[in-house]
């Protein structure tokens, strides 16, 4: 006999980065392992870096890989929609970051709303 189907969770949430700010603000990642970034249809040019910390109120760090690489979406253009990397998956508290690729925040010209899908 065939085993039933197991639903995927999935949600989305805005999140937003003030006008003059880099950071958005936090949400719980714990029950996702998949994300897709839709990118507002304005953007101050800078890539997409993630901050992750255990406690939504504790002390946001920036997100390396194993081989101490900056977890980042390089570039990303307005309107655009790109997966997540990988190394997300184990975060539970997550920001996301504008910065210039070397991870210096890049502030945001006017407030923008990044949107993202969620797939456990």
């Amino acid at each position: 006999m065939p085993s039933p189907m197991t639903r995927i969770a999935s949600s989305s949430v805005s999140l937003t980065i003030a006008s003059g700010a880099a950071l958005s603000d936090a949400f719980d990642f714990s029950l996702y392992a998949i994300a897709i970034v839709h990118m507002p249809a304005t953007w101050t040019a800078a890539s997409i870096g993630f901050q992750i910390c255990q406690t939504p109120g504790g002390t946001f760090l920036p997100l390396y890989d194993k081989d101490l690489n900056l977890v980042q979406i390089a570039g990303p253009s307005a309107s655009g929609a790109y997966a997540c990397p990988a190394e997300l998956a184990g975060a539970r508290w997550v920001k996301v970051w504008s910065q210039n690729g070397s991870g210096t925040g890049t502030n945001q010209a006017a407030a923008r709303t990044v949107n993202l899908d969620l797939k456990s």
